[in-house]
């Protein structure tokens, strides 16, 4: 499966195996009446399935990279595929029927799977941990390259220059209004490598900026620079989607009453500064117009002209990072700029080709945005609503338990109508639900409200009606009759619709409480 996909329903398929794996191998072979080490050894791998699950929950709604659910998704789904295919030839080198063998050691093939699904996860973590760290080192060897060259190449030239009509003043007066001048041009450029290099190695500001403004402020400097001689058309396009604002570069456009932040600094102009200058001066664009978009992850910015398309390895400079070895007029120093400057933002540049060149800058979008851009619940708030869930489950739980026999119930949908199964796979239920709770007001104007114990608690009390009314009340009816357990459809007493209210009053004030803790 491609890294697309996977970084798009990565979570949902990690959570289905671990879900099914659980249900289907572990569940049904729980043994409680045996000796205290048989009776941990399967609850514990019930545990572990249902903990695979949630985090599956946890990645698809969690404010995760991409790449990273890809790597992690991936490395549980081989995992589980090699555990798979070693069972698999076992069976046959031993020439046990498959079958036989599979419902005879159910619980050692759940426990087998589950161990290639948690190794391969943990693994697929490392990886996208190796490979952040193997792009901030390439980022630092770039930019050490790209300032000695820098300074070696511009500095240099310039010094020469200066040391040459230095030496023309020495002689006839006629040469010396034009070595003046070389003179200055020569200073200047030693000025701006300087400032350029310094650029490049100091960090920025930690504010996110505005996508349209460091556009506007990266056209003007290059309009202000040598690609104004070149009397190039350079435009701003307007986004469809209204989230911000465009205009073209003469007029200006109107600023956005909430303009598009993304995450980097004040240098983010200089990216599309350079765009700019390389499209002009070193591809010869007549008409360059730049387009921004919104996404729910992040915000793009795509240079589009009409000059020479890039070449392999000025399209490797941008993708991949890939400086040269040794100097390339073709290459200058533009792109270099542009590449490191992106990969400190985390960001991301694409090169298409065709009729026109397209260069589109990728960026996160600031957290400012992060409600409205629905990107996902950042890492702290889901390990507040796991703990905040285990304990909203633990209230409704110890209601039902004293009040009712529904505890019981909830186990009989794993295949064991046990009550201490029912807690386990409860707690399970609670905390998936709480994930989901926090992603959805995530998601929507509800969001505010989980700062605030008031309107958490009233928000989480809709959310249990919600579940009393579709999980409780109609879902697990249709499940327990298709396990064999006779059942009401619709199922809806009014203990069910108390404990829910408990379980979304107290998951909502416990998250809020926790936000201290975890931030």
């Amino acid at each position: 499966m491609s890294t697309r996909l996977l970084g798009r329903y990565g979570g949902p398929i990690v959570a289905g195996l671990g879900f099914v794996v659980t249900r289907f191998f572990v569940a049904e072979a729980v043994v409680l009446s045996g000796g205290p080490l048989a009776v941990a050894a399967t609850v514990g791998s019930l545990v572990v399935g249902l903990a695979v699950a949630v985090a599956g929950v946890a990645l698809g709604v969690g404010a995760f990279s991409p790449a990273y659910v890809a790597d992690v998704s991936r490395g549980c789904l081989f995992g589980t595929g090699a555990m798979t295919a070693a069972l698999a030839v076992t069976v046959a080198a031993t020439g046990v029927d498959m079958i036989g063998a599979a419902i005879g050691t159910q619980l050692l093939v759940a426990n087998v799977l589950l161990a290639g699904a948690i190794g391969g996860m943990v693994n697929g973590h490392r990886k996208a941990s190796l490979r952040r760290r193997r792009a901030a080192i390439m980022r630092s060897a770039n930019r050490a390259r790209f300032i000695n060259r820098l300074l070696r190449h511009e500095v240099l030239n310039a010094a020469a220059i200066i040391d040459g009509h230095a030496e023309l003043l020495r002689g006839d007066d006629a040469n010396r209004d034009r070595s003046v001048d070389a003179i200055r041009r020569g200073a200047e450029r030693i000025e701006s490598t300087v400032d350029g290099v310094g650029t490049i190695a100091d960090a920025g500001s930690d504010d996110a900026v505005s996508l349209a403004a460091a556009v506007r402020a990266g056209i003007e400097s290059a309009g202000d620079g040598e690609t104004s001689d070149r009397a190039a058309s350079i435009d701003l396009v307007a986004p469809a989607d209204g989230d911000d604002a465009g205009g073209s570069a003469d007029t200006g456009g109107d600023e956005p009453a909430e303009p598009l932040a993304v995450e980097a600094d004040d240098r983010l102009s200089v990216v599309f500064e350079r765009l700019i200058e390389h499209a002009v001066d070193v591809r010869g664009a007549e008409r360059v117009r730049i387009e921004t978009t919104a996404g729910r992850h992040a915000a793009a910015a795509a240079v589009v002209d009409d000059g020479t398309p890039p070449s392999d390895r000025q399209r490797d400079v941008l993708e991949r990072g890939s400086f040269p070895e040794y100097d390339d007029p073709t290459n200058g120093f533009a792109l270099q700029a542009a590449s490191l400057l992106v990969g400190e933002y985390d960001g991301s540049i694409r090169v298409d080709r065709g009729d026109e060149t397209r260069i589109a800058v990728r960026l996160p979008r600031a957290s400012v945005d992060a409600a409205a851009a629905a990107v996902g619940v950042e890492y702290p708030d889901l390990r507040r609503a796991v703990v905040a869930g285990i304990g909203a489950g633990v209230a409704m739980g110890g209601l039902y338990w004293s009040t009712s026999g529904v505890l019981p119930v909830i186990g009989a949908l794993y295949g064991v109508e046990n009550v201490a199964i029912g807690w386990i796979t409860h707690l399970f239920h609670s905390v998936v639900f709480a994930l989901l709770f926090v992603a959805v007001a995530s998601r929507s104007d509800a969001r505010t409200r989980l700062d605030r114990p008031l309107g958490a608690s009233l928000a989480g009390v809709g959310w249990g009606t919600l579940l009393w009314l579709v999980a409780a009340g109609l879902l697990m009816p249709v499940w327990l009759r298709a396990v064999g357990v006779p059942a009401t459809l619709p199922n809806l007493p009014p203990i069910g619709l108390f404990g829910h209210v408990l379980w979304g009053a107290t998951l909502g004030l416990g998250y809020v409480s926790l936000g201290g803790r975890f931030d």
